[in-house]
């Protein structure tokens, strides 16, 4: 009897408890598993001569991968103890396991209350660039750098970069010009309501003119496969704002540098006449249009260099966007040695406006129909003497100065670049 109804003697409730016994003794095991470090160890951490305590600062995806080196790399060795971030929702928050514990400025604190729990911090790792720390975690690692006893590190610097977001060259000196001209060009300021107004103008223009070019983008990149075959579009990667790198576009307008068989291709042969067209009409030049739109360079700017042909004046030069025109080249362009281009793209800088930008515009226009002229002498002057006046309190001995004493009655002359020899015009 019992064989054929013992389903009667079980609460029905029994089959539901031990489903929720089940499921919450699994959750238990894997957060167990999960968030105790030690459980995962093999023993050997006596013999690789201890563990050593790392905190984070930075809740980021380059704190996600650090912790996952850690994690696959040293997990007998290292632990994170948690992650300091000064995000106001980050609090709580969890990555890979380890918890976000406070605010950078709890630093001092942070390692005071680890310490009483017997861990000694040894290492500190910043995922977030310092500077955007506050003030008082600056002023706990500077202390902590000169008592030399808890290791400070930066996560570029565990890979032997200065900075992965920037050009290690160009970037710093842009960036404090861009901090100690933040007052100026602030956007309560006329100069920031009209560098916003040119950031909304460069992205409806872009936009409108990529949709209506849409068909001659199709035939261009015809005639230059036709031409040149693939690739038909060229690329380098350049400073841009802030010193940060972004890769300007062009449609391909050489051939190969070497032949199939390895041999090097004669640099007057390189040039196809399709190409010569599309350069003389700039229209090689319709890529940047891209650019533009996703804000890496303006209508008007100056134009982006290669880091060998920075001038002196990089980091006011690098506050700007680049352009895909500006003053140096309605004003000389090609005709132009790279210093007189820094000097006029200088006093651009200092005077740029709605108006000198439209006037940059028309230009630009006459000289794509007209053809390229010298520059008269007195733009150079006032360029270099403006120049000169920032430089001579930083650098008596500023080239640019020298540069002023030679200029007055001086022919102007066409400068040669390497430009050519990769594949970019002169112009830039």
């Amino acid at each position: 009897m019992f064989t054929l109804n013992r389903s009667d003697f079980v609460a029905r409730s029994v089959p539901f408890l031990q489903w929720i016994l089940s499921l919450t003794l699994l959750v238990l095991v894997r957060v167990a598993w999960r968030y105790m470090p030690m459980a995962k160890d093999d023993g050997n951490a006596e013999e690789m001569g201890g563990r050593e305590y790392i905190l984070l600062v930075g809740y980021n995806p380059r704190s996600e991968i650090f912790l996952q080196c850690i994690e696959a790399l040293y997990a007998n060795r290292a632990s994170v103890v948690g992650i300091l971030d000064d995000h106001p929702r980050s609090g709580g928050l969890m990555l890979k396991g380890k918890p976000v514990i406070g605010h950078s400025s709890m630093l001092a604190a942070t390692l005071m209350r680890f310490r009483n729990h017997g861990i000694e911090i040894a290492r500190i790792v910043m995922t977030t660039p310092e500077q955007q720390l506050s003030a008082a975690f600056q002023g706990a690692v500077a202390q902590i750098r000169a008592e030399g006893v808890v290791r400070v590190e930066r996560f570029e610097g565990l890979f032997g970069f200065d900075d992965l977001d920037a050009h290690p060259v160009t970037a710093t000196r842009a960036q404090q010009v861009l901090v100690a001209r933040q007052g100026e060009w602030g956007l309560g300021t006329p100069r920031g309501r009209y560098l916003a107004a040119k950031r909304v103008f460069d992205f409806v223009t872009a936009l409108t003119l990529i949709l209506v070019l849409a068909p001659v983008y199709l035939l261009l990149a015809g005639l230059v496969a036709k031409d040149l075959g693939s690739p038909i579009a060229f690329w380098q990667e350049r400073p841009g704002f802030g010193g940060r790198p972004f890769r300007v576009y062009k449609f391909r307008t050489m051939r190969d540098a070497y032949d199939l068989d390895g041999k090097e291709v004669p640099e007057a042969e390189r040039l196809s006449s399709i190409g010569r067209a599309l350069r003389r009409l700039r229209l090689d030049e319709l890529p940047q249009l891209f650019n533009i739109l996703l804000g890496h360079m303006s209508f008007v700017g100056p134009r982006p260099l290669l880091p060998v042909d920075q001038p002196g004046n990089v980091a006011m030069r690098l506050s700007m966007r680049p352009g895909l025109t500006g003053w140096a080249q309605v004003n000389g362009g090609r005709h132009l040695s790279l210093p007189d281009k820094g000097a006029l793209d200088f006093w651009y800088i200092e005077n740029a406006g709605p108006w000198i930008d439209a006037r940059i515009i028309f230009l630009t226009l006459r000289f794509v129909l007209g053809g390229e002229k010298p520059p008269a002498e007195g733009l150079l002057q006032d360029a270099y003497g403006l120049v000169a006046s920032r430089a001579a309190e930083a650098d008596p001995q500023s080239r640019y100065r020298k540069r002023l004493k030679d200029i007055v009655g001086r022919p102007a002359r066409r400068a040669l670049h390497d430009h050519d020899k990769v594949g970019f015009d002169a112009d830039d």
